[in-house]
């Protein structure tokens, strides 16, 4: 007889077997048990997590002798030849091979008959999400107002691929990945029944190594029985599978912590010569950083339960040894380095500089406790957002003030006088709105200045930017000079005239614009030369920018 490998062998063949989709079984148990089956259902999720087990068993349930029922009898004629894939009334259909119309075609027409045997034609179509469009738009009618005696289940691994028009039609379950602990027990209660040893560690590395897949841990596994016989070890499963030693991540670390560099590159000399794929090393090193990151920040339950009990204490051993921060700077690193190993020419050079600057990545600090450890004479000044206005303690050297860029002149100082004529700005709008209502074009020159104010019968404006003499031009022309004037006068109610000027304050602008370099250079000068921001700046190897 012919070998059956250990993914078919351990195949589930009740809803109680199957691992890590309770909220999947519940609800089809109830929905046998409350007669409330539907005629389509979904089944998505990732490979080997119980799909087409789950399809199968509830067709057997369907059609079982002692049926419809929960628990099918696995003894009777149907519920064999279920198992055995040769019911005819419950087709399995790969949608990969039989992705066109014509073949959806045949399946309308064969939906039509009647069972042969047992109480419903089941269809079971795997990866349907490989059909074609003219397929799926072929599917609808039937699938949405099927005979009563037909049921289809669709199994797929990319459910974003499924046309909403078909989603909308079927009851959709989500199945998860098994978690790593789920998937340990499984596989110890299995191997306990066929009388094959295996210590915990081994256990984990293969359910780790299958990324949530129940059916890839079993592969694996039957692949370790075939290597070292009824005694698995995790050295062995390393050496098969390619893996690292647990214990080099842990001595890298401390080497980073250390800040060995020397220690650092010769552990990766080490792991190259030692035939150990640079990526799967890297993605090693990050999943036992975020270990680490999990512990630190208090959250280590989340990811100790799926490591072996040896292991636990030394990991918690040395996070102890890390702040949470420091742990987040190093995985980003590491993450840097393993997204650019697909496309370097050159990977290990790659994760040798992401190793030094590991080695010389600087401890996270607290600012308040660095402050307290500098001493000097006093605490740092604050800043106007962090002690509210308040003077900082000690003497400070007093900055000089920034010069103007506008200098008023005398004249503007006499802007009071505009009170007798209400106020300046309501005059300036007043007079804004006068003369576009008349002139647009000479509104828009007006529009471009700044009023000074009154003097001496005059009103004053300032023009500054690069059309500030086409306006003055525009405005010195006596025919528009006189429409202004006129609205001036009627407007404060005695005679005023218009006296238009080049604003004084745009030479100053400018010269504060050339020189806004040095007047920064001259305060981190200042800055400086504070005893307390000297020694804060050499504490942290910092500068002033």
């Amino acid at each position: 007889m012919s070998y059956l490998v250990l993914a078919r062998k351990w195949r589930p063949q009740t809803f109680e077997d199957i691992v890590g989709q309770e909220h999947v079984t519940t609800t089809l148990r109830n929905a046998i048990r409350n007669n409330r089956l539907a005629h389509a259902y979904l089944f998505t999720g990732p490979r080997g997590v119980g799909k087409t087990t789950a399809a199968r068993i509830l067709a057997k349930a369907v059609n079982c002798i002692q049926g419809p029922t929960e628990h099918p009898c696995n003894q009777c004629s149907f519920c064999q030849e279920i198992t055995t894939s040769r019911s005819i009334d419950v087709s399995e259909i790969d949608g990969a091979s039989n992705r066109g119309i014509d073949e959806i075609r045949q399946l309308r027409e064969s939906v039509q008959y009647t069972p042969a045997q047992g109480r419903r034609r089941i269809y079971i179509i795997d990866e349907v999400h490989m059909l074609t469009k003219e397929a799926f738009n072929a599917l609808l009618k039937t699938l949405e107002e099927p005979p009563s005696h037909v049921m289809f289940i669709f199994a797929t691994t990319e459910a974003a691929k499924v046309p909403a028009t078909i989603m909308s039609r079927c009851q959709r379950f989500d199945f998860r990945r098994i978690a790593v602990a789920d998937m340990v027990a499984y596989l110890e209660a299995k191997l306990r029944a066929e009388g094959i040893t295996a210590d915990e560690e081994s256990l984990f590395l293969i359910a780790q190594k299958s990324e949530g897949s129940l059916r890839d841990a079993i592969s694996l596994l039957d692949q370790m029985i075939s290597y070292v016989g009824e005694n698995i070890t995790a050295a062995d499963v390393r050496q098969v599978l390619g893996l690292v030693d647990g214990a080099l991540y842990f001595k890298a670390v401390e080497l980073y912590r250390a800040k060995d560099t020397a220690g650092a590159l010769a552990l990766l000399e080490e792991v190259v010569a030692g035939g150990y794929d640079i990526q799967e090393f890297t993605i090693g090193l990050m999943n036992h950083l975020r270990r680490l990151l999990y512990i630190s920040a208090g959250a280590g339950e989340a990811v100790l339960s799926a490591l072996p009990r040896e292991s636990r204490s030394q990991y918690q051993e040395q996070a102890e040894r890390f702040d949470s921060r420091d742990l987040s700077r190093m995985i980003r690193i590491v993450m840097e380095a393993e997204a650019g190993l697909k496309r370097s020419s050159q990977p290990k050079l790659l994760l040798e500089l992401a190793f030094i600057r590991l080695c010389s990545l600087d401890a996270t600090v607290v600012i308040e406790d660095l402050l307290q450890k500098i001493g000097g004479n006093g605490p740092l000044p604050a800043g106007p957002a962090e002690d509210g206005g308040r003077e900082a303690a000690g003497p400070q050297p007093k900055a000089r003030e920034a010069p103007e860029l506008y200098a008023p002149t005398q004249d503007s100082g006499r802007r009071e006088a505009a009170a007798n004529h209400n106020d300046v700005g309501r005059l300036w709008s007043s007079l804004l709105a006068e003369v576009k209502a008349q002139n647009m074009i000479l509104g828009n020159c007006l529009e471009s200045a700044r009023p000074v104010g009154l003097r001496d019968g005059a009103f004053i404006l300032n023009f500054s930017g690069p059309q500030a003499k086409f306006s003055i031009t525009k405005l010195e022309n006596r025919q528009y000079q006189i429409l202004v004037e006129e609205q001036l006068s009627r407007l404060c109610g005695e005679k005023l005239r218009l006296i238009c000027r080049l604003d004084e304050a745009e030479p100053q602008a400018s010269a504060a614009r050339t020189t806004r370099e040095e007047e920064m250079a001259r305060k981190r000068r200042e800055a400086e030369s504070i005893p307390q921001v000297k020694n804060f700046l050499k504490a942290i190897d910092g500068e002033i920018i």
